[in-house]
């Protein structure tokens, strides 16, 4: 390991020309408004044990630079408070200027060799990842990059820039972000009222094994969830405001702003198994069997400017409120929200057929399955603008509804509401190819 002491905090913004390549992929510099911190000390390390040694908490706030090749890992780690890990390469970009990935140039990356379970890379406050291709191994239990909570009230932000993650299974997720109750009831409890931050920015999320892309969850009650996407290639969304996992969560919001991205489905036929992109929600009970109280006053919030979604069978899946299970084992789900800005957006679902699971949007209020009410006052507000569809498709929008439909009356609930800003003509004058659009009764006439 050879250590290098600079004599005083140095920030560097380089800008490069950019290069075209062989195969007409774009070099670029990386962003001239990201500012590199280089600490007091930096660490070059050469190989996976050097990394290990590197990663230990005396090197909080060092900048670790990993040279050139591949570093082979066995466990999960954890990347200490205030470091830097960056790598050498450079991303590569297409001509809109998304990711494409470091292709054959010369770059770092971390492998999983080891089929142990945790997350591959837990990223401590104040990290920063850079320039890493970040690889797991096929049939492994647990996520590739996560910034998540330790303790109750912490606080944790983390930053991944010109990285390509690579997901290699099914049920988990490339980046996940999130405030945790590791021990199902048991001491210690939740990380209750925990604050966990993430930017990715210009970096790319592979899963064409059947993973996802980013993890955005609540999972403690008073938590606090905010995650910055920017012009990155990504597989699917997955955000909730607060999920009751045994413990009830309450007053718990997650926050994501998402500009210039693209959602993309990799696997090889979307239309094999249905999938889908975007799967927001205000705040939900338990997905599984156990006993848990009201699940209330949660929020998501999105606003989202010039993003893509591509190739998922329903792009949009986005709910107020989820209740999977009824009275003994959870309550209800009760004044949770969540309100979707969806601007300048483009939604290309495949036809499958004409098979009725496609849906560019799926839009409802609160969601129950069948035989259960809900709960009371669960809100989707949206504001859809410049948005273009995919053209007519089973489209489904609901106060209350279930699977494939709307609830019967007795079982809707109390003011659970779909609300679009605006009105049906000014919909249809700003938006294009959403057909059916939604009902004359779901919309506000106004604005938010």
């Amino acid at each position: 390991m050879r250590m290098a002491t600079c004599s005083r905090l140095l920030f560097v913004g380089a800008v490069i020309s950019a290069a075209a390549c062989k195969d007409s992929t774009t070099v670029i510099a990386p962003d001239s408004q990201i500012r590199q911190s280089v600490s007091e000390h930096t660490i070059s390390v050469s190989n996976s044990a050097e990394l290990t040694a590197a990663l230990s908490p005396e090197n909080a706030g060092s900048r670790i630079v990993l040279q050139a090749g591949t570093y082979d890992i066995d466990h999960p780690l954890i990347v200490p408070d205030g470091v830097t890990l960056e790598g050498e390469g450079a991303m590569l970009f297409d001509a809109a200027g998304l990711p494409t990935g470091f292709g054959n140039g010369v770059h770092t990356t971390l492998r999983m060799t080891a089929s142990v379970p945790g997350d591959m890379l837990a990223l401590g406050n104040r990290v920063t990842i850079r320039r890493l291709e970040i690889v797991d191994l096929t049939g492994r239990s647990g996520q590739v990059v996560a910034v998540s909570s330790r303790a109750p009230g912490d606080q944790v932000a983390a930053t991944i820039l010109e990285s390509e993650i690579v997901n290699a299974n099914a049920g988990f997720y490339g980046v996940s972000v999130q405030t945790r109750n590791l021990n199902s009831g048991n001491n210690p409890p939740p990380d209750v009222g925990a604050a966990i931050s993430a930017e990715v920015r210009r970096s790319l999320i592979r899963s064409s094994a059947g993973g996802r892309g980013v993890f955005a969850f609540n999972f403690a009650p008073l938590g606090k969830v905010a995650v910055t996407l920017t012009g990155n290639v990504l597989g699917g969304l997955t955000a909730n405001g607060g999920v009751s996992l045994p413990e009830a969560v309450h007053d718990s919001e997650v926050r994501i702003e998402s500009h210039g991205n693209l959602y993309r489905n990799e696997g090889g036929n979307p239309c094999a198994v249905p999938d889908v992109g975007w799967n927001l929600t205000g705040g939900s009970g338990p997905p599984s069997a156990v006993s848990v109280a009201e699940t209330s006053r949660n929020a998501l919030r999105i606003h989202s400017v010039g993003d893509r979604i591509e190739r998922f069978t329903t792009a949009v899946q986005a709910t107020g409120s989820r209740r999977f299970f009824g009275a003994p084992l959870a309550g209800e789900s009760t004044d949770n929200t969540l309100k979707l800005e969806l601007i300048d957006a483009t939604l290309s679902t495949p036809s499958c057929g004409g098979a009725q699971f496609v849906r560019d949007f799926d839009m409802k209020g609160a969601f129950a399955r069948v035989g259960l009410a809900p709960g009371n006052g669960n809100t989707l507000y949206a504001v859809i603008r410049g948005v273009m569809g995919s053209g007519p498709r089973f489209n489904l929008y609901a106060d209350a509804g279930g699977v494939s439909a709307p609830l019967p009356s007795q079982l809707q609930g109390i003011g659970n509401r779909l609300e679009i800003a605006g009105g049906p003509e000014a919909f249809s004058r700003t938006n294009g190819q959403i057909a059916p659009a939604p009902g004359a009764e779901f919309f506000t006439r106004d604005g938010y």
